[in-house]
């Protein structure tokens, strides 16, 4: 039958397909919502070329909204100038890019680190919603795009945590 108005527990997936509020796409978009407001809350803190990277990654959270809702591939490309490949090998090894070796971040690591770890914290999230979300019955993924977009996020996330504590 065709609904002359939504119900409240539901919202739209994409097109005119309605999907309940507890639907895992749109508990994922959530996710990405709450990364994004990390990410703002985060470049409120910082200048130069750091508020830089993090606006290159908010606009990466924003498409990654836009290609789930129209259904499109998420597009390849460096991140913060750096590719798939070298964000891994700069997050594994940030001792032989950077001088700085992997750390836990400590409350004397200071405001930046702390607010960056909680944006990586949250790209790690959205990552796990996205993996619930595009999984089907079968344990296929359906979007690894999506998936590997997080994924560079956080690494890059971890990345500007690295070089900030280089900094530091």
């Amino acid at each position: 039958a065709f609904l002359k108005e939504k119900p409240e527990h539901m919202t739209h997936l994409h097109d005119d397909v309605l999907a309940l509020k507890t639907h895992p796409r749109i508990h994922f978009r959530g996710c990405v919502d709450t990364l994004e407001a990390q990410l703002l809350w985060c470049s409120l803190f910082v200048d130069g070329q750091l508020k830089k990277d993090l606006g290159e990654i908010l606009n990466l959270a924003r498409l990654l909204i836009r290609c789930d809702v129209l259904e499109e591939p998420m597009p390849e490309g460096k991140l913060c100038g750096l590719t798939q490949e070298e964000l891994r090998s700069r997050s594994h090894r940030p001792q032989d890019f950077y001088g700085q070796p992997h750390f836990m971040p400590e409350v004397s690591d200071g405001e930046v680190i702390l607010r960056l770890n909680l944006c990586r914290c949250s790209a790690r999230e959205a990552e796990l919603a996205a993996a619930a979300a595009f999984t089907d019955r079968d344990g296929i993924l359906q979007r690894p795009d999506i998936l590997r977009a997080l994924n560079r996020m956080s690494s890059m996330l971890y990345i500007l945590m690295i070089r900030a504590k280089k900094e530091g």
